[in-house]
């Protein structure tokens, strides 16, 4: 009786058993789906293909559309099937309902093209995906799959930086180690400091690289080597490259240069980092006044001297210990195009448009000193605000003086702005002016409109300065190209900070004390200065434009 007692529980105990457990009907949405997972899950791939496919074909405006071909794309991949795999995921990002969805799919296209052998196809997938959007899991096999294809990559395409997003700092590190284990410790120092300076986090995350090559002292060059100002950033960096190439020949304890792309919005932040870096001694750069005035204030808190061979604003000098300017020597160069237009242009009566800036006016009445000195008469002096574009009033106010020359001590777009409307309403008179119009713009935007116009140029190819023609002669050599002022004030720049380092030694501070003592430089650009004081020259070349050509006038 027992025995018959004990069977009848067993055979209970097995029908509620079996009544518990989850029942898949393939002929639901969701229980194909459970069973496709599960065949997946186990390593069934033909039967999930299969099944996955059913789906697609029978419940074509389900919710989980998307998700099945994405399901089938894995099945697919899985069966070394690339082609129908890639169609599928394609299918599921076109369709995918939701952000995670189709980052899901399009991690899957990455995996595909990885199959393949496509490495930088499979890299240029995952920086599309939206790595927020993906689970933890999946996230973190997007990483994976992202670190192995740059294994796969080649130095030189990862110096191109194809990388976009979360995807970057990744290549980074990728490329920071590679320099480093071919030994070129000086890019993966660069690299390096550009990966602290964007992604403070990613050496505490992924490792931080033991180099033991001994520290090597830099000098940064902070330009906006792309963007805005890039061409004349490229101009500058040729002249301080060219300086570093031809004291490295010299001396091997020479710092080496380092460039970093720079704009208005990251200046502060790259200042700020090489301030933080004690292996950067000194900075060249920026380019113009506004990046420098804000980098001002963290180069002094960091005491990183800092030269900018280009940026003009005297507010530069009131900053004091730490942030310097290149002045190139000005001193009577508007006197000497007088003396040359009353003494051998043969003028006699002169007018003057200048703009309302310090330095325009400053030139307007030195000009017109001389002029008078000289016997000449000044007929009219007008001025207009910075930024006109319309000089009619002023014009028409010379035009009744008559003229035998008209001084615009402006800069050169300004000067290829005047001299047409001077033509349209016919002022008839020779044209002088200062070392603002010596800028390739004149010649490619000002035409015959400015055609033998006479000015002073501060910096000259052909110039008989021993310094310059130096300057001149080895440029040409290496681009291939004549240089101009923007170069030569780059190659002076770098020159008096490796004069500095050579005669000084490799501190910040040894740096800074022989910058403050800097009294005048002799060099590519003649005599320039530190700060805001201005060597006059004796002697200033005059060029004059002829036949749409710039001719130095002896």
């Amino acid at each position: 009786m027992l025995g018959r007692i004990l069977i009848l529980f067993f055979f209970i105990s097995i029908l509620l058993f079996n009544g518990c457990r989850p029942v898949h009907d393939e002929n639901t949405p969701e229980g194909i789906t459970a069973l496709a997972e599960a065949a997946m899950n186990s390593g069934n791939h033909t039967k999930a293909l299969r099944l996955y496919s059913r789906a697609l074909e029978e419940f074509p405006g389900d919710i989980r559309y998307a998700s099945w071909h994405l399901g089938r794309a894995g099945a697919l991949l899985a069966m070394k099937r690339p082609d129908e795999a890639e169609q599928s995921a394609l299918k599921a990002v076109e369709e995918a309902p939701d952000a995670h969805t189709k980052a899901s799919a399009m991690l899957m296209l990455a995996r595909i093209s990885f199959a393949r052998g496509a490495f930088r196809n499979a890299f240029r997938r995952l920086s599309e995906v939206h790595q927020e959007n993906l689970d933890e899991a999946e996230s973190s096999q997007a990483v994976e799959l992202a670190r192995t294809c740059l294994r796969k990559l080649d130095t030189d395409y990862l110096a191109s930086r194809p990388a976009t997003g979360w995807t970057e700092v990744l290549l980074l590190l990728e490329l920071e180690k590679r320099y480093a284990s071919a030994g070129d410790y000086d890019k993966a120092l660069m690299v390096g400091t550009e990966i602290d300076r964007r992604y403070p986090d990613a050496h505490d995350r992924y490792g931080r690289l033991e180099i033991h090559e001994p520290e090597r002292m830099f000098i940064a060059l902070v330009m906006p080597f792309s963007g805005e100002g890039a061409v004349y950033a490229e101009k500058v960096a040729r002249g301080v490259r060219m300086a570093f190439e031809m004291s490295s020949d010299l001396s091997m304890n020479a710092p080496i240069l380092l460039e970093f792309d720079c704009s208005m919005e990251d200046v502060v932040d790259i200042m700020r980092s090489l301030g933080d870096n004690s292996s950067c001694l000194a900075v060249i750069g920026p380019l113009t006044s506004r990046n420098a005035e804000l980098a001002a204030p963290v180069v002094r808190r960091s005491s990183l001297p800092m030269i900018t061979p280009t940026a003009t604003s005297n507010n530069l000098d009131s900053f004091g210990e730490y942030v310097h300017r290149l002045v190139v020597s000005t001193g009577e160069a508007a006197g000497a195009v007088a003396e040359y237009a009353v003494r051998e242009a043969g003028c006699n009566t002169f007018a003057v448009i200048h703009e309302y800036t310090s330095q325009s006016v400053s030139e307007a009445e030195q000009f017109v000193s001389v002029v008078r000195e000289l016997g000449g008469e000044i007929v009219a002096v007008e001025g207009y605000e910075t930024g006109s574009t319309d000089f009619k009033e002023q014009i028409n106010a010379v035009k009744h003086g008559h003229p035998d020359g008209i001084f615009l001590p402006v800069s050169a777009w300004d000067a290829i702005q005047i001299a047409p409307q001077l033509r349209f309403y016919m002022v008839d008179a020779a044209l002088f002016g200062d070392s603002g119009w010596d800028d390739e713009i004149l010649l490619e935007h000002g035409g015959e409109y400015v055609e033998g116009a006479v000015f002073p140029v501060s910096f000259r190819v052909g110039s008989i300065n021993p310094a310059t023609a130096r300057f001149s002669y080895h440029y040409r050599r290496r681009y291939d190209e004549q240089p101009n002022i923007l170069a030569a004030q780059g190659y002076d720049t770098a020159m008096i900070i490796l004069d500095a380092c050579r005669n000084a030694g490799l501190s910040r501070t040894s740096l800074e004390r022989y910058l403050q003592g800097l009294e005048v430089y002799y060099g590519a650009t003649g005599a320039c200065t530190i700060g805001s004081v201005s060597i006059p020259r004796s002697a200033y070349p005059l060029v004059k434009i002829i036949d749409g050509e710039i001719i130095g006038i002896d």
